[in-house]
């Protein structure tokens, strides 16, 4: 099987300047490249640049996803929108991250080696960021249920102990909308939230 890897980034509060959009056209010849979005497909090598920087430089989401069963979601949010303590609550191993920078959280979510194979297998992640960005709102005015979706990921994959502190149970789990449904899915997460032992 051939390697296959997607990456897409999008700047949501502000445009890149020439200047940006030109550095980063120093990393990729064949990406298509504008004032607001980077995108590009790998059958062979990758992104000669860590996603990381770029998230903390120049964009406010990122999608990933490769062959070998590996997806990712990476999300910029001003300080403001949480509470330090708060937001920490909610961080795994792996999971979820949250990266402190000196302006902004940065929120990964990260699934790898799942065991949804032929989906994960045949993902070519086009048309995921149209499905997750709009998280990023939902965050901003306060919906915590993504946040929590990623914590039980991280419980399913035995990352968070047994005697950790559990974040509370955000409003409206039992009803999801269609973003954060779809974040579910790749988070690889599908059982009864605010219990436990249901994480697969």
């Amino acid at each position: 099987m051939s390697e296959y890897q997607y990456y897409e980034f999008v700047a949501i509060d502000r445009p890149l300047t020439r200047d940006e959009m030109a550095e980063l056209r120093c990393c990729s010849s064949r990406a298509t490249i504008t004032a607001t979005s980077f995108v590009n497909e790998y059958n062979w090598g990758g992104l000669k640049a860590d996603p990381a920087h770029w998230m903390r430089r120049y964009f406010d989401a990122f999608v990933y996803t490769a062959n070998w069963c590996s997806c990712r979601l990476t999300l910029r949010l001003p300080h403001d929108a949480f509470n330090k303590a708060e937001v920490k609550r909610f961080a795994t191993e792996s999971a979820l991250t949250i990266d402190d920078s000196d302006t902004h959280w940065i929120i990964d979510w990260s699934l790898d080696d799942s065991q949804d194979y032929d989906r994960f297998g045949m993902e070519t992640g086009q048309g995921w960021m149209g499905s997750l960005a709009p998280l990023r709102d939902e965050l901003l005015r306060g919906d915590r249920r993504p946040l929590y979706l990623g914590w039980l990921a991280g419980v399913s994959a035995g990352e968070v102990d047994d005697n950790a502190f559990e974040p509370e149970l955000p409003p409206g789990m039992s009803q999801l909308s269609a973003c954060t449904a779809s974040l579910g899915g790749i988070s690889g997460h599908r059982s009864r939230p605010g219990n436990r032992s249901g994480c697969r």
